[in-house]
């Protein structure tokens, strides 16, 4: 009997103490085709694949794009294969990294599991679709933006993204179905916008011996940041004090000190008598009816004050400003929405300050 074949490639052999004689085909030809065909990746089909590989056998499948796969040697050998991932097939199998490992594109040094470096802020990271889409659902680019649409062939429509220190932006409509948390400034329009209640003057704005109507809050409304609907409120704290019979209006106006007049209260008589350090509180809500270059507004003004006649708040302690209407006002450059403070006349004891918070309310 020969000796035993060799344990990889089947190769014949025969016996080793010479007494068998040479035949070519079967101690020659056969196992040079054998050797032959386990040279590099054996060519096969995916139904066709060696039924007993030995460990370590590689192959391609010429049906699958060229899927390439080696046996583990495990049986069943149907069971064994193990695919190699290459650039000429799809891969059709999990691909699994070690805990620490990482997934490396274009030579990135950064330490995340999965890093890749891109050559421009815009190229596209990640990508997700729908089977007949053919245009991306969501998109990551390399600088973190992140795009979502609607899938099929629209393009990706809604965006956020960081636009600057500590500053989250999109560009689009964001709604929340629950409540939005904000410890800091909330901005809108490019990060143009606070919406936030804040003090327009911190200090106060002191308006003291004269008759001129002087500004004492002001809150810039930043161009196209108005749609219609659109609600700014200014509420006042002024300290008062006056000599008798002093008169002081209150208005709103839109355009600054020389803009259109929205609201007025007064002029109002305060008290028949001198008073000092006593309080007026005024409240100004200004409206966006339309936008546009010829868009509209109006506005609702209303004060409380603690002025006396003789000795408790006077009659006169609360009224509604006189309303001028409707005035257009272009929403798409911005607008200075003030209130202003005026005596009707000079003196050193006609004086007050005032402090003013604005904020945007819808």
């Amino acid at each position: 009997m020969p000796d035993p074949s060799t344990t990889r490639l089947a190769l014949y052999k025969s016996k080793s103490d010479g007494s068998e004689l040479v035949n070519y085909s079967q101690d020659i030809g056969q196992n040079l085709d054998k050797l032959d065909a386990a040279v590099g990746f054996q060519a096969c089909t995916s139904s066709t694949r060696p039924s007993s590989p030995y460990s370590g056998k590689p192959i391609m499948e010429t049906d699958t794009s060229y899927r390439t796969y080696f046996s583990n040697g495990t049986s069943p050998a149907s069971g064994s294969w193990v695919e190699i991932p290459n650039s000429s097939a799809t891969y059709n199998n999990n691909l699994k990294l070690a805990a620490g490992k990482q997934l490396v594109v274009g030579g990135s040094t950064s330490p995340a599991n999965i890093a890749v470096l891109n050559t421009s802020a815009g190229d596209d990271v990640l990508s997700s679709r729908l089977t007949g889409d053919t245009q991306s659902r969501f998109l990551i680019d390399a600088d973190g933006t992140l795009n979502w649409g609607g899938g099929g062939s629209s393009n990706t429509d809604v965006n956020l993204y960081r636009s600057g220190v500590n500053i989250l932006s999109t560009d689009d409509s964001l709604i929340a179905a629950g409540s939005i948390t904000v410890g800091g400034d909330l901005k809108l329009n490019g990060g143009t916008t606070v919406h936030r209640n804040r003090l327009a003057v911190g200090a106060g704005t002191t308006v003291a011996n004269t008759a001129a109507e002087t500004v004492v809050g002001t809150m810039t409304i930043p161009a196209v940041d108005a749609v219609a609907g659109a609600v700014y409120r200014a509420r006042l704290v002024a300290n008062v004090s006056f000599l008798a019979s002093a008169t002081l209006t209150w208005r709103a106006r839109l355009g600054g000190v020389a803009g259109a007049l929205m609201a007025t209260a007064g002029p109002t008589t305060l008290s028949s008598s001198a008073q000092t350090n006593k309080e007026s509180a005024v409240e100004v809500d200004l409206i966006c009816a339309t936008v546009g270059a010829a868009g509209t507004w109006f506005c609702m003004l209303q004060e409380v004050r603690n002025t006396q006649d003789t000795g408790a708040v006077g009659p006169s302690g609360a009224q509604l400003g006189s309303s001028d209407g409707t005035i257009t006002r272009d929403t798409t450059v911005a607008q200075d929405f003030v209130v202003t403070a005026q005596w009707g006349a000079a003196s050193a004891s006609n004086t007050l300050t005032a402090r003013v918070i604005f904020e945007r309310i819808a």
